[in-house]
């Protein structure tokens, strides 16, 4: 269930309520942050740059038992903007959308809550030179659930888990070995 803060309550119940969506990736040497708006907002302590109406967002599509994707395009971005981007692999790297409902008489952001949340997939540039088109697809957080824990009764994935623990190292030896117990020659000395 989303909650919302009182500001935000109360500018809902106005007739027409300014919303934007904050979209918030999030890698190793920093945050990239952009807003649907024309000017750059600040909150939750990361700076939002403006791309206005050159970006789409796919619709979020969160129906019960399923688990989808998102995938956003933005046009316009400066260079600059996404050089974080270019110096460390992306693909499994957090993105978050937010949908922010702007006080109607200061247009500040009186909440935003969370849209979607999941890991960055597929991650595309286009340069032309000045600007960029960053293409995004991301993965629901969800997913990650769908998905099977590989762990094998191995000595390397025991080794894994817990170094230093070597009670597996001898199970490749003994997994072939036919052992006959008690073996004949027990039932020739007392039978």
């Amino acid at each position: 269930m989303r909650t919302l803060a009182a500001p935000a309550l109360s500018a809902l119940s106005q007739p027409s309520v300014p919303m934007a969506s904050l979209i918030k990736m999030v890698f190793t040497g920093g945050t990239v942050c952009f807003n649907t708006t024309g000017w750059t907002l600040a909150w939750g302590g990361d700076t939002y740059l403006a791309v206005g109406q050159l970006g789409e967002i796919q619709e979020i599509d969160d129906s019960p038992g399923e688990v989808k994707g998102v995938s956003f395009s933005l046009s316009g971005v400066s260079s600059d903007a996404i050089a974080l981007a270019l110096v460390e692999p992306v693909q499994g790297k957090p993105l978050t959308i937010y949908t922010a409902i702007f006080n109607p008489s200061t247009y500040q952001i009186a909440d935003a809550a969370i849209e979607w949340a999941g890991k960055i997939d597929v991650f595309s540039i286009d340069e032309n030179g000045e600007t960029c088109a960053l293409r995004v697809t991301a993965e629901h957080g969800g997913i990650d659930l769908l998905r099977p824990d590989v762990v094998r009764y191995t000595d390397a994935d025991q080794r894994r888990l817990f170094p230093g623990d070597l009670g597996f190292q001898y199970v490749i030896d003994q997994s072939d070995k036919q052992i006959v117990w008690p073996s004949r020659e027990f039932f020739k000395l007392y039978g």
